[in-house]
């Protein structure tokens, strides 16, 4: 049996126009910092189960997210901003689908379906509700405001 502690992320070396880069897989820390950063890619990745996250839609609607996602899984967090301003677009694609790889071996469809299942929500499709719960009537503090619509 194998110890967690001799678990290595899976890495792969990407031929850019200009050279290689080595990538590797994004751990739970860094997906999770990715979301809380960038609230499009946290939509994307919440919204239809994850369908909406695709490389195409990432490159239209999440650039600052996509230099993130590829800095961090080249070990160089602090180049996001170089990435999303200077990479030549067949580079940024194919480091996105070996992080993707790396990340989500058995790709993105079976990792969301296993999230669904997880929330319990597996048979209907379902993400299940991250909202807050609403305050109980009276609760309000007397001076609050409420919206309107």
């Amino acid at each position: 049996m194998v110890s967690l502690l001799d678990i290595v992320p899976q890495k792969r070396t990407v031929q850019l126009s200009s050279g290689e880069l080595e990538v590797r897989g994004l751990g739970l820390r860094q997906i999770a910092g990715l979301l809380l950063r960038f609230p499009t890619l946290r939509n994307l990745f919440i919204e239809g189960g994850g369908e909406g996250l695709t490389v195409e839609t990432l490159l239209v609607v999440a650039p600052d997210a996509v230099g993130a996602i590829i800095a961090e899984a080249a070990g160089q967090p602090d180049a996001a901003e170089a990435i999303a301003d200077g990479f030549a677009i067949d580079d940024v694609a194919e480091c996105l689908i070996a992080v993707r790889d790396l990340t989500m071996p058995g790709g993105a469809a079976p990792f969301f379906a296993r999230l669904r299942q997880l929330g319990g929500n597996a048979e209907r499709g379902e993400v299940p509700d991250t909202t807050s719960p609403k305050w109980p009537n009276g609760s309000l503090p007397a001076d609050t405001v409420h919206a309107t619509s």
